[in-house]
């Protein structure tokens, strides 16, 4: 073999040991990244089934409020919090670039909200574990395992401002990733926990606000006096049921000062002027003075509420910070969540379902005589039924988070009505639509608002009941809608319909009357009336004297964009009445753009009235389909939308359609 040969094998036998040296360092290159991934990859991924594990468990959690364990739910918050900061640390750049593939098929629109959910997860644990850390003793107490009154929860507030406030800012942050996820473009699985977000986030919001706001209106720097007035919605008012009592509560450094209730005819001075009631209540009912029982003429709280503080003359001097109004209803629910009440001269517990008959009997004149001690005594259970309810919440075992529920959901109801001079504390009311006020109903689009105002000095709304049929013709133009309103006494009393101050010799005997009654509609500004029913009241019957045509008077409403139609009527017991009113609406409820249109009808329920039958049909405009409705419809048909449901909270119907 030549020299040239053995060269050629050397360079061979060279070549292939460092192909040979090449592939095996690929191969440990290899290696290495499978370690390496397995070493960042392998903490994700347990990071991602903990969170997985420890999210089923606060869901599971937030649909069982009532079985809350306050240690157990912090001890998940934490865990919560460990697993996102472990996401955010291994996978936050991962997740930014998660939007690039949102072109993918089914689940594009997921991979585009990532990097927002992950900021809503960051900042709803952060906001968790902060408001576990600084209110712990407080959340112990809550369930019932601990021991802290009033005062110290007041105190921790104040102690644990900048823990709390942190916690309010991490909520904001994850609320502001949140407004930013396309919840439509979601998949079906991921979207169908967006409803927790969407109800559970504002809430969360609104409470961080709130404790941040409670050491003021506790009275940790100076004593709040507030205003709680009894509603009874036996006797009908816009604003609720009549002012039968009010008491002054005085609260100072979280601890309850003084509390004393009085009828609401003792808080009157005549020495002082007072403003002229609305016109249907000076021709009606004979009132030519607007004092402190009536002010709640109007649906609109707030309005209501500065009405009542302004009127308030209990004969000192006293600074009102804010007021607290609740129904019969109200005071039910309350009772039944908080417990049995013991009270004096009461052999048995007073429960949620016993309460309001209590308060019958307890009104009610001995030996039907309605003079001399029964007059100043009447109302005297209101305080009695306060002090033994004060006394249950701070020595009993109260479930606070059930206690809460009932709170809120009476307040959107319209059964229990809050409204406070700290301007922040009222916004955030405002906010939520928690004020009791009228101002959410001034967006665009069509409304709808019946009230009804008991004229005939007697409790007999206990015996009416009343329904209420909409329907709205988008056919025509300008399109056109026609209430109609049933009422029904089921009272079984045969007695003559004379309207009259007077008490009866028992409750029962005033629930027993005829019912005389005045109904406003609130329609939209520039709705025109077409024609209403007419039924004409004797004036054998009324306090004037004077026969009633039945005429409909149109008039603007001052608490918004809105126009009234008021009625007068009567309704003698165990019978029915039937009323209509047909108007024109304004055009522009119905929105046009490219071939696309859109109807949105609001239906306010006056406060203090319970559940009515309420029917919505609307026709849609010629040669339309239905394309969406929410909520979903009764029965949707050719041209048209039926609603039936009951009015007992606010309703929004938002309809659309096509060409």
């Amino acid at each position: 073999m030549t020299d040239k040969e053995m060269d050629g094998l050397v360079q061979v036998d060279q070549g292939r040991d460092g192909r040979a040296r090449l592939e095996y360092g690929c191969l440990v290159l290899a290696a290495m990244g499978v370690v390496l991934l397995l070493a960042w990859g392998a903490p994700l991924g347990r990071a991602g089934l903990s969170l997985r594990k420890h999210l089923i468990e606060a869901q599971a959690l937030a649909e069982r409020p009532q079985s809350l364990d306050p240690a157990a739910a912090c001890e998940l918050v934490r865990d919560l919090r460990a697993d996102v900061v472990t996401l955010e640390g291994r996978a936050g750049w991962l997740a930014r670039m998660a939007p690039a593939l949102g072109w993918l098929p089914g689940i594009g629109g997921d991979l585009r909200a990532v990097p927002h959910l992950l900021t809503v997860g960051d900042g709803l644990s952060e906001a968790g574990a902060l408001a576990c850390d600084g209110m712990g003793p407080a959340l112990t107490a809550l369930g019932g395992d601990g021991d802290l009154s009033l005062e110290g929860v007041v105190q921790l507030l104040v102690e644990e401002q900048a823990t709390l406030e942190g916690a309010l800012t991490a909520v904001e942050r994850a609320q502001d990733a949140w407004s930013q996820v396309d919840v439509e473009a979601l998949s079906p699985w991921l979207a169908g926990k967006a409803a927790l977000l969407e109800r559970g986030l504002p809430l969360l919001r609104a409470g961080l606000s709130a404790v941040t706001i409670a050491p003021d209106l506790l009275g940790m720097d100076e004593p709040c006096t507030y205003l709680v007035i009894a509603l009874n919605e036996d006797e009908l008012r816009p604003g609720g049921g009549f002012i039968s009592g009010v008491g002054e509560v005085r609260v100072e450094a979280g601890q309850l000062i003084s509390m004393t209730f009085r009828d609401s005819y003792g808080v009157d001075d005549f020495t002082q002027p007072y403003p002229t009631p609305p016109d249907y209540m000076r021709r009606f009912m004979g009132i030519d003075l607007l004092v402190f029982r009536d002010s709640n003429w109007t649906p609109d709280f707030p309005t209501a509420a500065r009405q009542a503080i302004s009127l308030y003359r209990p004969g000192y001097t006293v600074t009102v910070a804010g007021v607290i109004a609740l129904d019969q209803r109200a005071v039910q629910e309350i009772v039944a969540a908080i417990g049995p009440l013991s009270l004096e001269g009461v052999e048995e517990m007073v429960t949620g379902q016993s309460i309001v008959a209590y308060i019958r009997q307890a009104w009610g004149p001995e030996d039907g005589e309605t003079v001399g001690d029964w007059w100043s005594q009447r109302k005297s259970f209101m305080g009695v039924i306060a002090g033994a309810a004060w006394q249950r919440v701070q020595g009993g075992k109260v479930d606070w988070f059930a206690l809460a529920q009932v709170l809120l959901r009476l307040v959107e109801e319209r059964h229990l009505f809050v409204y406070l001079e700290h301007p922040e504390a009222e916004a955030l009311l405002a906010e939520h639509g928690w004020d009791g006020g009228l101002g959410s109903g001034a967006a665009a689009g069509d409304f709808l608002m019946v009230l009804g105002m008991n004229m005939g000095y007697n409790k007999v709304n206990a015996r009416v009941r009343e329904s209420i049929s909409y329907q709205v013709d988008l056919r025509q133009s300008p399109p056109q809608a026609t209430l109609t309103l049933v009422y029904t006494h089921t009272g079984s009393v045969d007695v003559p319909c004379k309207q009259e101050p007077r008490y009866g010799t028992s409750y029962e005997d005033m629930m027993e009357r005829c019912y005389w009654y005045y109904v406003q509609v609130y329609v939209p500004a520039g709705s025109q009336l077409v024609d209403a029913t007419r039924i004409p009241v004797p004036g054998e019957s009324l306090l004037s004297g004077e026969d009633e045509e039945g005429g409909v008077a149109v008039y603007p409403v001052e608490e918004g964009p809105w126009t009234a139609l008021g009625v007068f009527g009567l309704l003698p017991p165990a019978s029915t009445q039937t009323r209509s009113f047909t108007w024109t609406l304004p055009a522009d409820v119905v929105k046009w753009e490219n071939g696309a249109g859109s109807y949105t009808l609001q239906v306010r329920k006056q406060p203090g009235t319970l559940a009515h039958p309420l029917t919505v049909e609307v026709r849609l405009p010629t040669g339309s389909v239905v394309t969406d409705v929410a909520p979903s419809a009764t029965v949707i048909e050719d041209g048209g939308v039926i609603y039936q449901t009951v009015l007992r909270q606010d309703w929004r119907f938002e309809l659309r359609f096509r060409r």
